[in-house]
């Protein structure tokens, strides 16, 4: 029995995935706009490929562990009758200071999640390359990330991200991560949910450029 439900699910698992037209996430065709009903904007490339796994920084009595994975979500919006799917990389941060563990996320991977924006790291899209795009390869080698941290109640962090991309230093492979601060003093006086200052005046994750190594 539970073979004839195996086959039935597997049926109609492809069946589902066949409505789809597949395009490249990140070379879509101009008459293709983003969104569009019956899409799959797919990682043709495997583009994503080169960021998954763990991935550690380390300076002194502080350690940044981060992981990636590449998933697919589902995205659908009955009231204008549009169904596509979209591949995203997610993320999560473990950070240690002094040997206490300050900050730990990485259990939220192991959780599906409806949609990426559930998740405290999430891709949106390949950027440009500047001069501080270091060992860069190809054009729009940099992927742009968002970043949240939980339980913020302070406009000075909201909306912020980081660049990410990979190179190879003496044979080893390296993820450099670009956290520049994209806060505004300003934003520290304008509260985000009452007239109470914010309980939230600093990051787990520190401003700066950092060198990771993947590990296993």
């Amino acid at each position: 029995m539970k073979k004839y439900i195996l086959i039935l699910f597997s049926f109609f698992t492809l069946n589902s995935f066949a409505q789809f037209t597949t395009v490249d996430l990140f070379n879509t065709p101009v008459n293709i706009g983003y969104g569009q009903n019956g899409y799959y904007y797919k990682d043709v490339t495997g583009y994503f490929n080169q960021f998954i796994g763990t991935w550690q920084y380390q300076n002194g009595t502080t350690t940044y562990t981060l992981q990636f994975k590449k998933q697919t979500f589902l995205k659908s919006y009955p009231h204008v009758n549009k169904t596509y799917q979209k591949d995203y990389l997610i993320g999560a941060l473990k950070v240690v200071k002094n040997g206490v563990l300050i900050y730990n996320d990485l259990p939220a991977l192991n959780q599906t999640f409806a949609e990426a924006v559930n998740y405290k790291i999430f891709s949106t899209g390949r950027v440009e390359n500047f001069n501080d795009c270091y060992m860069c390869t190809y054009p729009n080698q940099r992927l742009h990330l968002w970043y949240y941290e939980p339980n913020n109640d302070n406009y000075a962090f909201e909306d912020l991200g980081f660049m990410i991309h990979t190179y190879t230093q003496n044979g080893v492979v390296k993820l450099r991560m670009d956290f520049l601060d994209q806060t505004s003093p300003s934003d520290f006086t304008n509260f985000k949910d009452s007239n109470s200052p914010p309980t939230k005046t600093s990051l787990f994750m520190d401003f700066g450029i950092f060198d990771f190594v993947k590990v296993p």
